[in-house]
């Protein structure tokens, strides 16, 4: 059997039942809402899997500790959304469904809330840090390819960097992102709209 093989038949499985995702789902929106209120410090493993209705080895056995239970948070936090599959075949919509997306979100939304949680723990977790350098550099990656993939198809510039766009794009965000949370108001959240769909439409030819 060769390794393509061999890899496809270890995917399946590592991957998780219908009924263990739906709890796995189910602790991470638990997640979400206690961030939220008390930060990270302040919850432990028992705290999410009382307030789930679990037990604590469930939820050990799902996540093993709350770093990685912190991880798996992070990590759901950015799937792409299930809107997704209608902006196929277009990367340069793509591209704009995620950044818009990503930033332009209500004051009271439970991402925004964790994620500036995660960010400021993880200065003081060298576990969630690394984490936290990994998944932006992936997100950076993610970006970059939808720019080479828009410019292939027509619909960005050809003399864009991918890369060199998607750096200066993806720190951007996050600039505006910190600022409506710093000042959470719907006229903040619009000139965030305003500048990075500018931003994104001087890409196009």
């Amino acid at each position: 059997m060769n390794s393509q093989a061999n890899d496809a038949i270890a995917a399946r499985r590592s991957r998780p039942r219908p009924g263990q995702e739906t709890t796995r789902r189910h602790v991470l929106e638990t997640v979400y809402e206690l961030i939220s209120e008390h930060g990270i410090e302040g919850i432990s493993m028992r705290q999410v899997a009382d307030v789930a209705g679990l037990s604590t080895g469930t939820i050990n056995y799902h996540f093993g500790n709350k770093e990685s239970l912190l991880i798996a948070a992070l990590e759901s936090a950015y799937e792409l959304p299930s809107d997704w599959e209608q902006y196929r075949g277009s990367p340069a919509t793509q591209l704009r469904r995620l950044v818009l997306g990503y930033v332009c979100r209500t004051s009271r939304d439970r991402f925004w809330r964790f994620w500036i949680n995660y960010l400021a723990a993880s200065t003081r977790n060298e576990e969630m840090s690394a984490h936290q350098r990994t998944r932006y550099l992936r997100q950076e990656r993610f970006w970059a390819h939808l720019i080479r993939d828009a410019i292939l198809a027509g619909e960005f510039k050809a003399s864009l960097d991918p890369r060199h766009e998607a750096e200066q794009l993806l720190p951007l965000a996050h600039g505006l992102l910190v600022r409506q949370l710093v000042n959470p108001q719907a006229e903040v959240r619009a000139e965030a709209r305003a500048l990075l769909g500018a931003r994104l439409d001087s890409f196009r030819r």
